[in-house]
C-alpha cells in the first residue's frame, strides 16, 4: 500500500509543480526563492535527470517504461516492509512523472536551481532520494551481517 500511495503522491506533486511552473514562469526566467541559495526557473530537458545526455530522449522514455514495469512486478512478487515499499514508491512516482512528460511533451520541465547543481524537479528528487536511501539501507544491512 505504501508503494502505491507514495508513487501516486509523487506523481501528483510532480505534475502539479511542473504545471504551475509552465503556467507562471516564462522559459529561461529565473526567480530567487531563497536569496543566494535557491531559485526557480523554467527549463526543458530532453535528456536524463539533471540535464545529462540531452540527445537520449527516446532512450530515457523507454527506460522509464521498463523501470516502471520492473518496479511494479518486483513489488507485486516480493512484498517487503513498509519503508522499502515507500522508497520504491518514490522511485516509481518520479519515473512515472518524468516518463509521462517525455511521452506527452517530448521534454521534461526542470525548475529547481541551486547554481552548484544542475536544474532538477520533484521527480528527479524523488528518484534520487529513493535510490540513495535504498542503497544506504542495503550497505547498512551488509555491514551488520559481516
Amino acid at each position: 500500500m505504501a508503494f502505491v500511495l507514495i508513487a501516486a503522491a509523487v506523481f501528483i506533486v510532480d505534475r502539479v509543480t511542473k504545471g504551475l511552473i509552465n503556467a507562471s514562469i516564462t522559459p529561461g526566467t529565473e526567480i530567487s526563492l531563497v536569496p543566494r541559495f535557491l531559485w526557480i526557473t523554467n527549463t526543458h530537458n530532453a535528456g536524463a535527470a539533471f540535464g545529462l545526455a540531452p540527445a537520449g530522449g527516446l532512450l530515457f522514455l523507454l527506460a522509464s517504461i521498463v523501470v516502471s514495469a520492473g518496479l511494479i512486478v518486483y513489488v507485486a512478487r516480493n512484498p517487503g516492509n513498509t519503508l522499502n515499499d515507500a522508497l520504491l514508491g518514490l522511485v516509481l512516482g518520479g519515473t512515472l512523472g518524468n516518463g509521462y512528460e517525455r511521452l506527452v511533451h517530448g521534454t521534461v520541465t526542470d525548475f529547481i536551481t541551486v547554481h552548484w547543481w544542475p536544474v532538477f524537479n520533484i521527480a528527479d528528487s524523488a528518484i534520487s532520494v529513493g535510490v540513495v536511501l535504498l542503497l544506504a539501507g542495503y550497505f547498512l544491512r551488509q555491514n551488520r551481517a559481516a
